[in-house]
């Protein structure tokens, strides 16, 4: 390699020097190295020349015709490897060709961020260049299902931004389609295409009409730039000379006189647009156009190699503002049926022909977001679900901002974030507001600032206020989704209750919470038909956790469900400042990040099952700590319903405790005839804020009890050591509720005596509470024997009885039969019966 002067080398150069005399002495002659000189048009770039030989590479018709020796000069950058070289040819020949800019430099690399190796260096490069070579022989530059490269526009950051947002309109196939693109304008440099009309649709009449069209706010700017769309791909770079341009859309039958004619047209209709009413511009302002003159060009150029009709690739031509003027002279002239006219209109089109031929093209830059021709980042992710839907989120805090932003950035259609707080100081710390921002309706602020996200796909709506008052005001049924940031019990409560009393289906509702150090989350998901809400869940969770008897959730149960309150609390201001959780910003995003991408994936999910779920957690620590387990989901079937229709109250019973209730009454069909009635205890809470009685367990009769055909009498044996017991392992959150009992092959509905009993209502516990359920299972043949079976539902009867003070006092009713002695247990059944006893066995004996 001989060299033509004696630049100074940098360290990088120099390796890429020696690099390519190792590939020439071992190529046998198929790359070969003449000199090396300084760059005469890029400081400090290393020129080196090289010939590749492409005497024996395999040619098709379709190919680039290539000499037995083709010469190429390479750019090495002087911080190579970590910037990549360029290589052009020193003739024209493969203009126009794909991966062909500028007449001269070859493309080699879609992404160099992702393609490029340093550590492969020149070896890397020149087996590139060697592949480019192969494949323009072979005519695949664009290899059959490979996308497209679009054609080259060399912009002028001068001439302003164009955001492409809507769908392109094609060529028809008899001849280009004509019109105008609807531009946004956002800023003094960018404008947005919204929309398109073609020439022959009718066109807005006034600045509302058209805002209308384009789905804009009230008070937006919005004007029309010209557009053209061709029949045929027109160049793979577009050239940088108006004359050029010009001839190359002749071919395509779109003329001068077309061209100017289309300008002024849409000239003129942005006047009447902009200037509405009389307010155009003095008639000798005519130099001051209404609205900037951009001329959008669009090609069959996008696609697939080998796949079918090409899409619309668009280019913006920035024109001078005299444009504006030839054009709407051309257009009232050129076109115009009046002889003097048309003559006048000749004279106008070929000045404005001859003014276009001195032009240079200033191509705007172009930023494409519309459907057609990008793919979102995210769309084959879990938030894709997101994508047009409307979501309520309550709580603007650590984890309702985080979590708002990213549905508003998934492409969520609509959202209202609600919350009652202003922003202060402290919050700073890890909540996405600034110091402007303090005193004002969190929010507010969040509202305004996820609107400027993508103002064009999400509309944002602030509601200020207390949640559960405030609430009645929005159309729930119109969200797709609920989250509940807000880690309030109330609003907790509030939504189980209003959840519960809606006879509409509600949407999704995800509830997320941060432990005190922000180390761990929960989700607690209830899906649209789910049979509880947040509140439900969470408390099943609970239960879960302080029953696990692996204690594989005593973190859990600490963080969130201890079973005396925290004696500790975090205030960070002095005073009456809420209590929170220690974090900082990084912590809350993490956790909000994997809670949500948890919920999402919920989601996804096929709903033929509808299952109330839990996700939990855990955030890493360092490399020398204690590795905590990874995510962990929970789930639970649905409830079976009942109604206590003196109260109003949902009964829930767990599918635990109604498949006990079942395998007793089977295993007593069995052993003590069919007709037996039998029961046991029920174990659970009553919310009254929520409206509902939550049945956990259910026992069978204890040993004591006494089962007849006509009643059943709850024994006593072992059932207080059994609640206090169950009472502990839950951390008092399951205890003693009620009773329960069958009545086989007949109706789920008190007899006298379960009335009288309930009125008189005593219980064989210490701290027995004022109130008990009573819980009936029956059903005619039909329905009773399928419970039994199968396992489908049978009827229920539920109530809430309450004690009146002065039962324990009283006698017993004498309409009960005398040996029901002093009402220490639960009775039931029907005293028209006869009742011959049936001793339960006790554990361990043979049936």
């Amino acid at each position: 390699m001989k060299d033509r002067t004696a630049p100074e080398l940098t360290e990088g150069q120099q390796l890429a020097l020696d690099q390519l005399h190792q590939i020439a002495e071992a190529s046998q002659g198929a790359v070969a190295a003449t000199h090396v000189a300084a760059c005469d048009d890029r400081s400090g770039y290393l020129e080196a020349r090289i010939s590749i030989g492409c005497a024996n590479l395999t040619r098709t018709p379709g190919g680039l015709h290539l000499r037995s020796v083709e010469a190429v000069t390479l750019l090495i950058p002087p911080d190579f490897p970590f910037a990549v070289p360029s290589v052009q040819t020193r003739h024209a020949r493969f203009a126009g060709a794909p991966h062909v800019n500028w007449g001269r430099h070859l493309c080699l690399y879609r992404s160099t961020a992702t393609e490029w190796d340093p550590a492969d260096g020149m070896y890397g490069f020149i087996n590139r260049l060697l592949d480019w070579f192969e494949a323009a022989a072979a005519g695949e530059l664009d290899r059959p299902g490979e996308p497209l490269h679009p054609p080259n526009a060399l912009t002028d950051h001068s001439a302003g931004l164009l955001v492409i947002r809507h769908d392109a309109p094609v060529a028809r196939p008899d001849g280009p389609w004509l019109g105008a693109a609807v531009l946004h304008q956002v800023n003094d440099t960018r404008c947005d295409v919204v929309g398109w009309l073609a020439v022959e649709d009718p066109w807005p009449s006034s600045p509302e009409q058209l805002r209308e069209q384009a789905a804009l706010p009230a008070g937006a700017r919005a004007f029309l730039a010209p557009a053209a769309v061709t029949t045929q791909h027109l160049t793979f770079e577009y050239p940088l000379t108006a004359r050029e341009l010009v001839d190359a859309l002749a071919r395509d039958h779109i003329t001068p006189r077309l061209l100017l004619g289309l300008t002024g047209f849409v000239a003129d209709h942005n006047r009447t647009l902009l200037h509405p009413d009389g307010d155009a511009p003095a008639e000798d302002d005519v130099e001051t156009p209404a609205a900037p003159v951009d001329l959008l060009l669009g090609t069959p150029s996008r696609g697939i190699a080998g796949d079918g009709p090409r899409q619309t690739h668009l280019v913006a031509w920035h024109l001078p503002d005299f444009a504006d003027r030839i054009g709407r002279l051309a257009a009232d002239t050129a076109f115009s049926d009046h002889p003097q006219l048309a003559e006048l209109g000749d004279k106008v089109i070929k000045f404005g022909t001859e003014w276009l031929d001195g032009l240079r093209t200033r191509w705007m830059r172009i930023y494409e977001a519309r459907p057609e021709v990008t793919v979102r980042r995210d769309h084959t992710t879990p938030a894709a679900w997101l994508r047009g839907k409307r979501i309520l989120v309550l709580g603007a805090g650590a984890l309702g901002a985080p979590v708002a932003d990213m549905c508003v950035r998934a492409g969520a259609a609509h959202l209202t974030v609600a919350d009652r707080a202003l922003v202060h100081p402290g919050i700073l710390a890890r909540q996405p507001y600034a110091d402007a921002d303090i005193g004002r309706a969190k929010a507010r602020v969040l509202a305004s600032r996820l609107n400027r996200i993508a103002p064009h796909a999400t509309q944002v709506e602030a509601l200020v206020g207390d949640i559960t008052t405030r609430l009645s005001e929005l159309d729930l049924h119109t969200f797709d989704l609920i989250w509940d940031c807000t880690a309030n019990r109330i609003v907790r409560a509030h939504l189980e209750r209003a959840r519960r009393t809606d006879a509409a289906p509600w949407p999704h509702l995800a509830t997320l919470m941060i432990g005190h150090h922000a180390t761990r989350g929960i989700a607690a998901f209830s899906p649209r038909n789910a049979t509880g809400g947040g509140a439900d869940v969470l408390r099943r969770t609970a239960l879960a956790a302080h029953t696990d008897a692996t204690h594989t959730f005593d973190d859990l149960i600490e963080d969130f469900f201890p079973t005396q309150p925290p004696t500790e609390l975090f205030q960070p201001e002095p005073g009456c400042s809420d209590a929170t959780f220690t974090g900082s910003a990084a912590d809350v995003t993490a956790l909000a990040g994997q809670l949500v991408t948890g919920i999402l994936h919920a989601l996804n999910a096929p709903t033929d099952r509808h299952t109330m779920a839990t996700l939990i957690i855990r955030a890493p620590g360092g490399p020398a700590d204690a590795q905590p387990a990874g995510p962990r989901w929970l789930t639970w079937p649905n409830d079976t319903l009942a109604t206590d229709e003196a109260t109003g109250y949902d009964v829930r019973i767990n599918p635990a405790a109604l498949a006990e209730m079942r395998a007793e009454a089977r295993r007593g069909a069995r052993v003590r005839g069919p007709r037996v009635e039998t029961g046991g205890t029920l174990l659970g809470v009553v919310d009254d804020a929520t409206g509902v009685i939550f049945v956990d367990e259910a026992t069978g009769p204890p040993p004591d009890s006494l089962l007849t055909q006509a009643y059943f009498r709850h024994g006593l044996d072992g059932v207080s050591g059994h609640l206090t017991a169950r009472r502990a392992a839950t951390g008092n959150i399951s205890r003693f509720l009620g009773m329960w009992h069958t009545h086989p092959h007949t109706a789920a509905q008190p007899s006298d005596t379960d009335r009288t009993a309930m009125t008189r209502l005593t219980l064989p516990l210490d701290d027995a509470p004022a109130r008990a359920l009573v819980l009936i299972a029956g059903g005619p043949d039909a329905v009773w024997q399928k419970w039994l079976a199968t396992g489908g539902r049978p009827d229920l009867y539920a109530h809430l009885a309450t004690r009146t003070a002065s039962s324990a006092a009283e006698p017993p009713t004498p309409a009960l039969p005398t040996h029901l002695g002093s009402m220490t247990w639960w009775p039931g059944g029907y005293t028209t019966r006869p009742h011959h006893p049936v001793p339960v066995p006790r554990k361990g004996s043979r049936s």
